[in-house]
C-alpha cells in the first residue's frame, strides 16, 4: 500500500471516528456553553480534538497539530518544511449545540502553506468529502467536480456573515451580495460549505473578515475546491494563501464576476 494510500486510509478512519463521536453527543450537548468571542464549545469539540491528536501522534509522530480547542505549536517553533495538521473538530458548534444538521469535521494537512492533504465529514448526512494534492477529490469515493452554473445571475452561492465581517459593515456590498446571484444560502459551517462548492452544490463562496480566517476552518476546503477544479483567489484576484482574511472559492466560471461584485461595492 503507498503511502498515499495510507494517508487517505487514515484520513477516512479519523473522520468516521469522528462522526461517531458527535452523533453520540448530537441534542446531548446540555445549555449552551461559549468560550472567548462568544464562539459555541461543546464537550464533543475537546473530545473530538483530543482523539484526531491521539490518531496523528500515533501514525505521524514528527508532524505537528493546530486545533481549534488546544491551539498550536509554542511560539517560535520552526515550523519550515513541516507538515502541520490543522483540525476543526465540530465546525458549526453552535448548530450542533442547537441540534441543527449542518456541522461537520474537517482536518487539514499542511506544509509551508500548501495544503497537502483533507477531510471533511458531515457526519449526519454521511457525507465524507477527501482530498490529496494531485490526485483529485471525492465525495465517498466518487470524484468531484464543481458546478457549470454560470452567470452569476444564475448562481447559488455561500456567504459569511460574520458580525464583525466586511460583508455585514458595508450596506452596499451586503446588499450587492444578495442582489446580484440567484440566491444566497449561509449554513453556519465555513468548511462545509466550501466542500459543497467542490461538490458543485454551491456555485461560489466569499468570505471576509476582519482579521485571520483561522486555517483550520477553511484549510480543507482550499484542497477540495482545487482539486475539483475550482478557483481560489482573495477580493483582488491574487492567489489566496492560508492565514487571509478575504477569501473567494468558486466554480471559476463565476470568479470575475464575483470579484466585479465585490469591486463594484467598494471592497478589494
Amino acid at each position: 500500500m503507498s503511502g498515499d494510500d495510507i494517508l487517505r486510509r487514515h484520513l477516512r478512519e479519523w473522520a468516521d471516528e469522528a462522526g461517531d463521536m458527535a452523533r453520540g453527543h448530537f441534542r446531548r450537548t446540555g445549555p449552551l456553553a461559549f468560550k472567548t468571542g462568544r464562539e459555541a464549545v461543546t464537550a464533543a469539540d475537546r473530545a473530538i480534538e483530543t482523539m484526531l491528536r491521539e490518531r496523528i501522534a500515533g501514525a505521524y509522530p514528527d508532524d505537528l497539530v493546530v486545533g481549534e480547542e488546544y491551539g498550536g505549536p509554542a511560539p517560535g517553533t520552526d515550523l519550515a518544511g513541516r507538515r502541520v495538521w490543522h483540525l476543526d473538530p465540530i465546525d458549526g458548534t453552535l448548530n450542533f449545540a442547537l441540534g441543527l444538521p449542518d456541522f461537520c469535521t474537517s482536518l487539514a494537512a499542511i506544509r509551508d502553506d500548501r495544503v497537502e492533504a483533507a477531510c471533511v465529514q458531515q457526519p449526519l448526512v454521511g457525507d465524507t468529502f477527501l482530498a490529496l494534492r494531485g490526485g483529485g477529490a471525492t465525495l465517498n469515493g466518487v470524484a468531484l467536480r464543481v458546478s457549470d452554473r454560470a452567470p452569476l445571475a444564475e448562481a447559488v452561492i455561500s456567504a459569511q456573515f460574520k458580525k464583525d465581517g466586511v460583508i455585514v459593515s458595508r450596506p452596499e456590498l451586503l446588499q450587492a451580495v444578495f442582489r446580484r446571484p440567484l440566491k444566497v444560502r449561509k449554513a453556519g459551517a465555513i468548511a462545509l460549505e466550501m466542500a459543497w462548492v467542490a461538490a458543485g452544490f454551491l456555485d461560489a463562496m466569499v468570505a471576509g473578515f476582519r482579521d485571520t480566517i483561522q486555517t483550520w476552518d477553511v484549510g480543507a476546503g482550499l484542497l477540495l475546491v482545487s482539486e475539483a477544479g475550482g478557483e481560489l483567489t482573495d477580493f483582488r484576484g491574487a492567489p489566496y494563501r492560508p492565514g487571509g482574511p478575504r477569501l473567494v472559492a468558486s466554480n471559476g466560471l463565476i470568479h470575475a464576476e464575483v470579484l466585479d461584485l465585490l469591486a463594484s461595492a467598494g471592497e478589494s
